[in-house]
């Protein structure tokens, strides 16, 4: 079997995710349509709505198949949205990193994702903001000095930080 990658590994669990949820919000549609909309179905020839969704860097390629009457094309449109944002992450996380350090030169910068497990002890803070990547929402912060314990995922996805530190694994310690 061949060797994968992380990134393959991680697109390969999204994928599979994203499955899920149409499969998911296939059968929920089904329980929610009004019984007059459940009713009606069967005595008409259903609507077969075909869609593919594009090959993704896994190879993995889904062809979805329903009857839903229109409501599954936005939630499929939803869930192929938050893949590409997923995918984007890290540079998006690059970019605050970049033009956080510019607005606040001379500061210590950190950008970390909101969801993680995370501790903050920061001293002279200058900047304190919340900024959107699709699902995710990141703080954004300028300070002079201080520890943050990251206690959860680390990599660009989650985090990014610039200025005067030292880092021992998810603990990272900056000077003024």
């Amino acid at each position: 079997m061949p060797e994968t990658t992380s990134k393959e590994h991680t697109m390969s669990k999204n994928l599979k995710r994203a499955a899920l949820t149409v499969v998911g919000a296939v059968a929920a549609s089904a329980l929610l349509l009004p019984a007059t909309a459940q009713a009606a179905t069967p005595a008409a020839a259903p609507a077969r709505i075909a869609g593919q969704v594009s090959t993704m860097d896994s190879g993995w390629k889904v062809d979805i198949f329903v009857d839903a009457m229109g409501y599954i094309g936005p939630i499929i449109g939803n869930v192929l949205n938050d893949i590409r944002m997923e995918k984007e992450r890290p540079a998006f996380v690059h970019r605050q990193l970049d033009d956080t350090m510019n607005a606040y030169s001379g500061y210590n910068v950190m950008i970390i994702n909101d969801k993680l497990d995370y501790s903050l002890d920061l001293h002279g803070v200058v900047a304190n903001a919340r900024v959107t990547q699709g699902s995710a929402t990141y703080r954004v912060l300028a300070f002079q000095s201080g520890t943050v314990v990251n206690r959860g995922d680390g990599g660009w996805s989650n985090w990014g930080f610039g200025g005067w530190f030292t880092r021992n694994g998810g603990t990272v310690v900056f000077t003024s």
